[in-house]
């Protein structure tokens, strides 16, 4: 079963056209930078959190700029290789090559994407320890 994977959401990804203004905006509303990174290409990422609410921000240059803006939603799991065969034996369409690393956090992550009905993208993310 898939849920027995899924430990809630981990984060939202939300594309920025300036980051140091978005960063500066949700630092406004009381979200703290929990965690500042790069991608392989040099993309810098922001991490922000305020209680429970993570968002995943980076510079991206074409984002839609209304609402439906959001990249995708992540969510946490364990045992990601696991889940992705239970997800892709349910018949869910995997949209990345395969199961993804990348060098976030201490030790990285693993991760998979899927897209919902409307084209969104769910991620299912394992943080590593």
């Amino acid at each position: 079963m898939i849920a027995q994977y899924i430990t809630g959401i981990q984060h939202i990804g939300l594309p920025a056209k300036n980051l140091n203004a978005t960063v500066r905006f949700y630092e406004g509303l009381g979200f703290q930078t929990v965690h500042k990174t790069a991608t392989p290409v040099g993309v810098p990422v922001v991490f922000l959190q305020l209680g429970s609410c993570v968002l995943e921000c980076w510079e991206e240059a074409q984002t839609a700029g209304k609402a439906g803006a959001i990249d995708h939603l992540s969510l946490d799991v364990h045992d990601v290789d696991k889940l992705y065969e239970e997800v892709r034996a349910a018949g869910y369409p995997i949209t990345t090559d395969g199961i993804e690393s990348l060098p976030f956090w201490d030790k990285g992550i693993r991760f998979f994407k899927t897209q919902g009905p409307d084209g969104e993208s769910i991620e299912f993310c394992e943080i590593l320890k």
